[in-house]
C-alpha cells in the first residue's frame, strides 16, 4: 500500500517565514498571495495548518515574543547581576537584534504597535498584551531594585521603569529606520546615564 503525499512544508519553517513576511510588512500590507509565496504552502494548506490570516498574524507575533522576547524578559526578571549590568544588556541586546541582517528591520512587536491605529482590535490587544509584559517586567525590576538599596529611595522607581521600556521601543523604531550601529550604541549610552547611583 502506497504511504500519502509527504508534506511539502515544515509548518515550524512556515511560521518562521510567515513571521517574517508579517514583521516587514505588517498585517495589512500582507496578503495572502505573500504568505503562499514565501511559505511555498498552497493557500488551502495556510489554512488548514494555521487558519484565516488573522489567526497566522497572532501566531506569528507570538511566535516573535516567545523566541526573541521572553529571554530578554527573563533576563531581566531573574539575573541576579546589578541593575546597570541588566538594564544595558538589555538594551544592547534589542540594538544587535536591530542589525540583524537576516531579519527584517525594527521590532515586530513595536511594528504591530505602530500599525495598531488601522488593525482590528483582536490584533491590536496582541501587540499591547506583548507591550505590557515587557513595561510589568520593567516595573518589577526596578521596584526590587530599590528594595535591594541599588537605586535610592527618593527616585521615582517607577518612572524609571517606565523610561527604560520606552527606550527599548525606541530602538524598535530607530531600528526600522536604519540606524547605525554607532547611532543605537550612543543612544544607549545616552539612556543608561538616567540610571542613578545609590552611594
Amino acid at each position: 500500500m502506497g504511504r500519502g503525499r509527504p508534506r511539502k512544508t515544515d509548518p515550524e519553517q512556515a511560521l518562521d517565514t510567515a513571521m517574517k513576511v508579517f514583521w516587514n510588512k505588517g498585517f495589512e500590507g500582507t496578503s495572502m498571495s505573500d504568505l503562499v509565496c514565501a511559505t511555498g504552502m498552497a493557500k488551502p494548506g495556510l489554512y488548514a495548518c494555521f487558519g484565516d490570516k488573522e489567526s497566522l498574524y497572532k501566531k506569528s507575533l507570538t511566535r516573535y515574543f516567545d523566541n526573541l522576547g521572553t529571554p530578554l524578559l527573563d533576563d531581566l526578571e531573574h539575573s541576579t547581576d546589578p541593575l546597570p549590568i541588566v538594564v544595558r544588556r538589555f538594551l544592547e541586546t534589542v540594538a544587535h537584534s536591530m542589525l540583524d541582517e537576516s531579519c527584517p528591520s525594527g521590532c515586530f512587536v513595536v511594528n504591530s504597535l505602530i500599525e495598531g491605529a488601522s488593525q482590528h482590535p483582536a490584533l491590536k490587544a496582541i501587540g499591547k498584551k506583548y507591550d505590557q509584559r515587557r513595561r510589568d517586567v520593567f516595573s518589577q525590576r526596578f521596584a526590587n531594585a530599590q528594595k535591594n538599596g541599588e537605586i535610592p529611595t527618593q527616585v521615582n522607581a517607577q518612572a524609571l521603569a517606565d523610561f527604560f521600556a520606552a527606550q527599548s521601543l525606541a530602538l524598535g523604531v530607530m531600528g526600522r529606520t536604519g540606524t547605525n550601529e554607532k547611532e543605537l550604541s550612543n543612544f544607549i549610552d545616552v539612556a543608561m546615564t538616567a540610571l542613578p547611583a545609590n552611594h
